[in-house]
């Protein structure tokens, strides 16, 4: 892929992401099971994610622990996805600046994660380009040092994740009869 086809896939997931977690009823979106976040939680990690990637992409590249990859090359979004599902078997949980605490209403949450998209896509446009893809590096907490492809195809696949957890975690609920 290259910065305009990832530019593309983050505005259509992001658009995804944003309908459904809209279009959840209030009482869905803040109920938690125990041990679990909310949906509005989920919502806010995610957001929280896309601010730090996106101040990292407007950095300097000698800043945020940018590097670059000797041969240029990036693992594929399958492999990607293996690797991080790997780290979350591996007992990897989110951390520090990237721990939920949502503040706001549902609509004021979703704008904002829409705004965060809007970020990162002005951010790729902006400050990086399609040589940069495989060669320049910056840390992920969970996979390590990372191209910004494999960044990209991680965020792509992270704001799934969660949509798709928030989904499973809700199904039961819609099939009970009151």
């Amino acid at each position: 892929m290259n910065l305009a086809a990832f530019q593309n896939a983050l505005n259509a997931r992001g658009a995804e992401v944003a309908a459904f977690f809209a279009a959840l009823p209030a009482q869905d979106f803040t109920r938690a099971a125990p041990e679990r976040w909310s949906a509005a939680q989920h919502l806010d990690h995610l957001i929280r994610s896309h601010k730090v990637l996106a101040l990292a992409l407007s950095m300097p590249r000698d800043r945020f622990g940018w590097g670059q990859r000797t041969p240029p090359g990036s693992r594929s979004a399958a492999e990607l996805q293996a690797a991080y599902l790997e780290a979350l078997r591996g007992g990897v949980k989110a951390s520090g600046r990237f721990l939920p605490d949502p503040q706001g209403t549902q609509a004021e949450l979703v704008q904002t994660y829409r705004d965060s998209v809007a970020l990162l896509e002005h951010h790729l446009t902006a400050y990086c380009t399609d040589t940069e893809l495989h060669g320049a590096t910056l840390p992920h907490p969970a996979l390590g040092e990372v191209t910004l492809a494999e960044m990209l195809h991680f965020t792509l696949y992270h704001d799934l994740h969660h949509l798709r957890g928030v989904q499973t975690a809700l199904k039961p609920q819609a099939l009970e009869i009151p």
